[in-house]
């Protein structure tokens, strides 16, 4: 889980080093691509509707800002009974990213489902840190990965209209990691191979995308990660703690309310983690919507902006229609997080608050659009109080 930053568009070029140097917006809107659907393979459960969905959302910090435009998209195919009986394919595509995952329902037992998936992209486990809302772009680096993991998903039968699934992966993800051409003074990781036990329960579930009217989740999930070949990292005078192990602790309570033609969408999550970096840390902040566990909103923030070894998130959003006829609703938003940074910042909890607003509407060939502003209140612009961020959405269903 980590990621981050950037600026003007050349041509590609090669660094000292020889690696291809893309431009700093190209890198972070790149990287973005592939880890938004990502994203997507926590659902504990296998999807079995057919989509054919392409979602892209975008945003940046104004006034103030250190934050360089950050773009997030991908096209999303998924089949049930393809390529064969019992089997759901889902496939996403991002430019110069892909990932695939393959369900097998076994026949004696259509509640069972075994499978395996694969993917892999540039930029994804990128670091760009900030502190007080000023970019460190020399401790900044890039991390490239490709993984292969296997599952199984067990759906329990219930008489709520809830299903509960609980589902079990393996994987292994192998990152490889290379100076930006600001990287000064700083040593990056080893190429190294991290092997992944994850165990998640879902009760529920909630549509995914930028319309969804009803739902309700519970999620649960549990992973322990070990790093071979993993030396630790940081300032050349003093790495940071290095640790091959490292543990997550996560669970979110949400739903969409349908209350009259409005809908209110609440939501609670938190994580715990131990021996967490900069690399296994959560990223919250941004105006970004529905990209768990890529980042986790906070209105008027950078995009994954704060990392955190533990947090605690409230998220409150209320959509009302203004017209009807073409779609167009208001969205206000609230948000509050408490977050305990991973080394090397000191182990100490703040807190982080934010506010919003957004008008959605409807676009030609039946597309979704949401363009919204965010304050973040205690967001450290500057010496002062107040960040600014504007964002983007846009959906298309084929």
């Amino acid at each position: 889980m980590p990621y981050k930053s950037c600026s003007e568009i050349y041509i590609c070029k090669h660094s000292q080093a020889g690696y291809p140097h893309l431009p700093e917006v190209m890198r972070k809107i790149l990287a973005g691509l592939f880890l938004l659907f990502l994203c997507s393979q926590a659902f504990a459960q296998v999807d079995v509707e057919t989509r054919r969905t392409l979602t892209v959302q975008s945003g940046i910090g104004v006034a103030r800002s250190d934050e360089s435009p950050t773009a997030f998209g991908f096209y999303w195919y998924n089949q049930n009974n393809y390529p064969w009986t019992n089997t759901a394919l889902r496939v996403l595509f991002a430019g110069i990213f892909a990932d695939m995952e393959l369900s097998c329902f076994i026949p004696s037992q259509p509640t069972t489902a075994i499978g395996f998936g694969a993917g892999g992209g540039l930029f994804i486990d990128s670091i760009e840190p900030y502190e007080r809302g000023k970019q460190i772009s020399t401790n900044s680096f890039f991390g490239d990965l490709v993984n292969a993991r296997v599952f199984i998903n067990q759906t329990i039968p219930n008489p709520t209209p809830l299903p509960i699934n609980v589902r079990g992966t393996y994987a292994v993800t192998k990152s490889f990691y290379r100076k930006t051409g600001d990287t000064k003074g700083f040593d990056i990781p080893d190429n190294f191979l991290t092997q992944t036990l994850t165990a998640e329960l879902r009760l529920g579930g909630i549509e995914p995308g930028l319309t969804a009217k009803r739902g309700a989740e519970l999620y649960i999930s549990l992973d322990a990660n070990y790093r071979d070949g993993f030396d630790g990292f940081g300032l050349s005078a003093s790495h940071y703690p290095a640790n091959s192990m490292n543990q997550h602790a996560y669970g979110s309570l949400s739903g969409k309310i349908p209350i009259g033609p409005t809908v209110l969408y609440p939501k609670l999550a938190g994580g715990l983690g131990n021996d967490i970096d900069q690399l296994s840390a959560w990223k919250l902040g941004g105006n970004l919507i529905n990209l768990d566990p890529y980042t986790y909103t906070i209105h008027g923030y950078y995009t994954r902006e704060l990392y955190a070894e533990n947090f605690a998130l409230g998220n409150l959003a209320w959509t009302f229609p203004i017209c009807e006829e073409h779609g167009v609703t208001g969205n206000l938003y609230g948000d509050w997080a408490l977050i305990k940074p991973p080394p090397p910042e000191p182990g100490e909890y703040h807190n982080y608050l934010g506010v919003g607003a957004g008008v959605g509407f409807r676009g030609p060939w039946k597309s979704n659009w949401l363009v919204s502003y965010g304050y973040g209140i205690n967001a450290v612009r500057e010496g002062e109080h107040g960040g600014h961020e504007v964002s983007l959405a846009f959906e298309k269903k084929f």
